[in-house]
Parts: C-alpha cells; structure tokens; sequence
C-alpha cells in the first residue's frame, strides 16, 4: 500500500506505548484470519468490498491490503497516516453497490455502517488473538482503552462520527451481538471459503507452502466465535482443541516476536515497504530520533496506492 520513501517525522496517533502497536506483531496473522471471517459473512458489505476490489479474485490479498492500511495508521507519523486515510476515503467516496432480495438497495463503500463493519472486527480479531497467543492477555482495562482511545482515532480518520464507535469492549460485544442477525452465507462468502479451504497439494514448493498456511488458519479459526464458523458450514473445534492450538502455537509466536528482524517481517505477506515502516517507528520510537521535515529534505509522502480496501 505505502512505496517507498519512508518517514518518519513523528510518533504518529499511537506511539510504543499503545495497545495498537503491541496487536500488530506476529499474532496479527491469525487476526486477520479472524477478520476475514466476520467481513465476508455480511452480505451487503461482503458484495461491495468484493465486486469493487481485489476481493473478486484474490480475497487474501483484499484482507492483506486491510492490514497494510491499518499498519500505516498505526505506525506511520501522523502525515503518512491522515494521507492514507484521505486517500482511502476519496476512494471510498465512490464505490457504490446494491444489495438486497431485488438488488434495489444502494449503498456507498464510505457510509458509516459499512466501514465500521470492517474496523470494528479487526480490532476484535486483533485484540483475541492477542490474546491468545501473545505473552500475556490483555487486562479489561487495556481492551477498554484500546476502543475508548485507539479505535477512536482510526474511526475519526476515517470519518466515522465519535457517538457511533464503541467506547468498550461490552458495547463491542452489543455491537456485535447486533450484527450477528444480519450475517449469511452468500456466493461471494462460499467462494471465499473455497479459496480458504486446505487442499491437496503436489510439488515442493506447494507442500512447503502449505503448513505455514495450515497454521494460519487454524490458529485464526481458534480464536473466531463458533456462530461464525458455522455460516460458512464448518464445524467448531472442540474447546479442548483450541485450548490446544492456543497453548501449543503459542510459543511459536512468543519466538517470532523475539527474533530480530521477524517481529516485523510477520506477516510476510505484507509489501516491503510497509515492513519498513514499521521496522523504522520502532527503532525512532527506540531512540526518540525522529526525522526532521523541512521543505528541502522532506521529500513527498509515501504513496498510497489507489487500491479498495
């Protein structure tokens, strides 16, 4: 999403310290899986971020693209992040789409209820397989800080009015509850779900390949609720079995995180770029050398590729 050059001028809207920063390690893979469940179960969301995007053919890479736009808001300095969400929203502005038993139903990708369907269950994705994975589970009132502060802000950016975010993680859960009535299987979610689906696999570098991905999901579908799961007509795993995968993979994790030069190269599929910028917050955040902005070194700000998110 971002290309190169890379800036950092200042901490940004979080900073090291925040809950935002410590979701978006390693344990953000099986985030993302958990939030690609939730974004494509809904039906007059799933069409319009499907038809109008990379979804329609590559629903990996559409959720990959989500977690670059979030990292870039989470870890860029506040001109990389406002560019990116001004960019967004123009983009946002005008994608239109149709929904319904008669297709009669217009709806715009910008409205609030459709982009607070995607923020809101990546913060929940996030924050449980954080939760899971991560070296310790956030406290109840770390989880509230993060929608109460954190969320906010990215709400903001991306122009969600303050009285609709949730300030908790129990009006989260209200919120979700909601939703959950207006949640179906459709074609766009089984094709997703196909594309999803483990397969046999022949040839090397295809069998190398599939572990890694095997992984992913199921440690992403041992943190997504079982009502989610079902849509897509799979069964739950037991509670004993995700115990199991959360316990076993966990230090799996704990190690990327402790590895110079992995902590930020997970997830791999990220663009390089985006790595960078992480890799480069962190290390001003370190050392509290930021990058000096004058109208003769600057250089322009990153670019953000004119991708639906």
């Amino acid at each position: 999403m971002i290309r190169e050059p890379i800036r950092c001028e200042d901490e940004g809207f979080f900073g090291p310290d925040s809950i935002s920063w410590r979701i978006s390690g390693p344990t953000i893979f099986p985030g993302v899986v958990g939030t690609g469940a939730y974004f494509f179960l809904n039906p007059w969301l799933a069409n319009i971020g499907v038809s109008n995007s990379t979804g329609a053919t590559d629903p990996w890479k559409r959720i990959v693209l989500t977690a670059e736009y979030m990292f870039a808001i989470y870890f860029g300095d506040r001109a990389t992040a406002q560019h990116a969400a001004d960019l967004v929203n123009q983009m946002h502005d005008h994608v239109k789409g149709t929904w319904g038993p008669t297709g009669d139903r217009v709806h715009c990708a910008s409205e609030p209820r459709n982009l607070m369907w995607l923020l809101i269950p990546y913060g929940q994705a996030a924050l449980d397989a954080y939760d899971a994975y991560g070296p310790r589970r956030l406290t109840a009132e770390e989880r509230d800080r993060y929608w109460r502060e954190e969320s906010t802000i990215v709400g903001d950016l991306n122009r969600i009015p303050r009285e609709l975010m949730p300030q908790s993680q129990a009006e989260v859960d209200a919120y979700l509850e909601t939703e959950r009535a207006n949640l179906a299987l459709t074609e766009v979610g089984l094709y997703v779900y196909n594309v999803f689906a483990p397969k046999p696999t022949t040839g090397v570098v295809p069998a190398l390949m599939a572990l890694p991905m095997r992984i992913v999901l199921a440690t992403g579908l041992a943190i997504t609720p079982n009502y989610l799961v079902r849509l897509y007509g799979m069964v739950p795993y037991p509670a004993a079995i995700k115990t199991a995968i959360r316990i076993t993979h966990r230090p799996l994790f704990a190690a990327l995180t402790a590895t110079p030069g992995l902590r930020d190269a997970i997830p791999l599929s990220v663009s390089a770029p985006v790595r960078t910028l992480v890799r480069q917050a962190r290390a001003a955040a370190r050392t509290g050398r930021y990058d000096p902005v004058t109208t003769d070194s600057a250089g322009p700000l990153p670019v953000v590729d004119r991708v639906s998110l």
